[in-house]
């Protein structure tokens, strides 16, 4: 059984916890009187009769219902020292009384220690009231003496037990101020523990809340959504009644309104109107890491334009930096109460990682428009290039043909390597605008229904005659029923004619076979199989990634076709795969869903 200590008590006495203390004393106190009765029972029976059994018995029998009401009582009140002094001579007058009606003059002697029980624990708890009951011992001692033996007792019957009874006293002060002095260093033990573990507790919230907000934080990098989210963040963790984030411009010396919680503030208007930092005195006093702590008069003398015209009871203003530069502020205000002990603490957490935030936005920005910029670079670039060479092919053509005159053998056969060459590199250049297209965004699903059959015969009907080696045989095999899928036609078509032209680059003798066949899962795949030089296994990871070739292959381009491939299949709702034993041959398979994504062709 436990009972909650008594502060009060505590300061003024060794034991600081003078409830507890009562408690076992009046336990003890119960031990002790059943044992008494025990003892006295045993005497009687072995034929003692030095003592006389039933006032032992009565007496003892009061002390039992005394403790246990007392033991009741302390369950429902906080005990005191009165109290404990009243239990404590009245355990001296049961003992005396004891003494004097139970037992004879020379057995009543023998009984004298049993003060003792009441002597050591008053004098436990303070030294006056053992000197006190350690002199109230003697006194009734000495009574004892007197009234049983009048003047027969000799010196030595009356000094010595009250001897004992100081000298008990004096060694139970030293245990008592020891014991004392160790209460007070596991009371101090104990204050440190709570204050380390309220420490942890609030080291633990603000991590936690910390992570949350790392993760609100970094869900999106849009910028003109990230500084509401800054906001609402701070408000929530926080449990303030507003927030205000505002946008700096160090090199003008300016800042204006970003974000704001309160619904009645115009942020759109107000945030296109530059406010110089030197009008808000609080920010002079900014420093990174830092959170200011306005209450208050001071905080009063915030601009009403930033709290909705709320006069704010507490503010706390922190800045968002980036490479020690000041890119923000955010400001938390409490109306009703003034803010927790652990808001600045969490609050420069929730900076740092909202300047890191706003930080990745800025180059997340920066990457986009430079990719932008690349992009329509390459676009002009390509379409300049690809323009003068159509007309070079052109021209070769009519060469070739005769159109412009007689051509000799030597000539032909300059304007065929010649022609080859061009058409590689529009093919490069054709890759370069497909990419291109592709990482703008700017390449649509056109869903159609398409007969497999139809797009196989008009897919070797276009291969261009300069692809054709004569020691490879160019098979097409379609289904054996007929099969249609709906998808983009054009795409799909590209798809196998990079496939069949990468093929047959990589065959010098054999075959290129194109198939189709349906999936057990309903599904149509693809496969483009060759003969050719096959692809080595440590290859295979990377082939199709951009502008990565096989080393030692040969075959020219630039690295895009296959590339290529796997992303209009992607973007087709399908799947590539790549099987290839070096010697024996390669085969890509491409499977696609017969029914159209909408929600990706949208």
């Amino acid at each position: 059984m436990s009972h909650a200590p008594s502060n009060g008590d505590s300061r003024r006495h060794g034991t600081r916890d003078l409830a507890t203390f009562n408690h076992w004393l009046n336990v003890s106190r119960l031990r002790a009187v059943t044992s008494v009765a025990l003892f006295v029972v045993g005497l009687h029976l072995f034929g003692a009769d030095q003592i006389r059994p039933l006032p032992v018995l009565a007496l003892c029998a009061t002390l039992f219902v005394i403790s246990a009401i007392a033991l009741r009582l302390g369950e429902h009140t906080e005990t005191s020292l009165t109290y404990f002094t009243l239990q404590t001579f009245l355990d001296l007058v049961a003992i005396t009384v004891g003494l004097a009606v139970a037992t004879p003059a020379p057995t009543a002697m023998l009984f004298r220690p049993l003060y003792v029980m009441v002597i050591v624990p008053a004098s436990l708890v303070s030294v006056p009231i053992g000197l006190a009951v350690a002199a109230g011992a003697s006194a009734a001692h000495l009574l004892l003496v007197f009234l049983q033996q009048g003047d027969a007792a000799t010196g030595a019957e009356l000094l010595t037990p009250p001897f004992l009874f100081f000298l008990v006293a004096q060694q139970s002060f030293f245990y008592g101020s020891h014991i004392a002095q160790k209460n007070e260093d596991l009371h101090a033990l104990a204050t440190r523990l709570e204050e380390h573990q309220q420490s942890l507790q609030m080291e633990a919230r603000t991590s936690a809340a910390l992570a949350a907000v790392a993760r609100t934080l970094g869900s999106n990098l849009d910028a003109p959504e990230l500084l509401a989210r800054v906001n609402r963040t701070a408000l929530e963790y926080l449990a303030a009644d507003w927030a205000t984030t505002f946008v700096v411009d160090a090199a003008r010396g300016t800042f204006r309104i970003g974000a704001v919680s309160d619904p009645d503030i115009p942020a759109s208007a107000l945030g296109r109107i530059p406010l110089p930092l030197t009008g808000w005195r609080a920010l002079a006093r900014l420093a990174p890491g830092r959170v200011i702590q306005l209450e208050g008069f001071e905080a009063a003398q915030t601009p009403a334009v930033f709290t909705g015209g709320v006069t704010p009871r507490t503010l706390l203003l922190t800045g968002l930096y980036r490479d020690d530069v000041m890119v923000g502020l955010l400001a938390i205000g409490h109306d009703r109460a003034s803010a927790p002990e652990w808001s600045p603490h969490l609050l420069v957490g929730i900076a740092e990682h909202a300047a890191i935030v706003l930080r990745n936005a800025a180059l997340l920005d920066e990457v986009r428009e430079a990719s932008q910029l690349k992009s329509e670079f390459v676009g002009a670039v390509s379409h300049e290039l690809r323009s003068p060479l159509n007309v070079i092919l052109g021209y070769l053509e009519m060469l070739y043909d005769g159109g412009l005159g007689p051509v000799t053998t030597e000539q032909a056969r300059a304007l065929d390597r010649t022609r080859r060459h061009a058409l590689a590199l529009l093919e490069m250049i054709t890759a370069l605008l497909d990419m291109n297209r592709l990482e703008a965004g700017r390449l649509p699903i056109h869903s159609e229904s398409t007969s497999v059959e139809a797009l196989l015969d008009e897919l070797r009907d276009q291969l261009p005659e300069s692809w054709r080696r004569p020691d490879v045989e160019l098979r097409f095999e379609a289904p054996i029923a007929a099969a249609t899928l709906e998808t983009d036609r054009g795409k799909l078509k590209t798809v196998l004619r990079n496939l069949v032209h990468n093929a047959l680059k990589f065959t010098e003798r054999g075959h290129v076979t194109v198939s189709a066949a349906m999936t057990p899962h309903g599904e149509l795949t693809f496969t483009v199989a060759d003969s050719g030089c096959g692809i080595p296994a440590d290859a295979l990871p990377y082939v199709f990634d951009m502008f990565r070739q096989v080393p030692g292959a040969g075959g020219g381009g630039v690295g895009l076709g296959l590339h290529i491939v796997r992303r209009f299949v992607e973007a087709l709702g399908g799947r590539v795969q790549v099987l290839s034993d070096v010697g024996i041959g390669s085969r890509f398979l491409v499977t696609l869903p017969v029914a159209a994504d909408r929600a990706r062709a949208a």
